[in-house]
């Protein structure tokens, strides 16, 4: 994804889509840098969970998704740059379902 200073998005939108038995995510590696915000969105509306790792800089770590509703995650304007492993759990009705994307903060 290539951007312009002036045109960047304040918001980075995550599909979490769930086929075949596999959590898919696109993008697999969200770019965001510092202030943008990432929203989760489940494509079929099941509720959801992201885990930031414990090691994380951020303070919130655990987000959850109300049924039918995205997640707003914003990006602090003190989050070291770097790559940022996290954990998805996706609950189709009767399973559980993990998939561990990441995210990059650019500079």
């Amino acid at each position: 994804m290539r951007e312009t200073k002036t045109a960047a998005k304040r918001i980075v939108p995550v599909t979490i889509t769930l086929k075949d038995g596999l959590v898919q995510c696109n993008p697999n590696c969200a770019y965001v840098r510092r202030g943008q915000t990432i929203e989760w969105n489940s494509t079929k509306n099941f509720p959801f969970t992201i885990h930031l790792g414990y090691n994380s800089p951020f303070t919130r770590e655990q987000l959850q998704a109300p049924k039918q509703k995205p997640i707003l995650f914003n990006i602090p304007k003190n989050t070291p740059h770097g790559r940022y492993k996290y954990v998805i759990a996706l609950f189709d009705g009767s399973k559980v379902w993990i998939e561990d994307p990441e995210f990059i903060v650019r500079r």
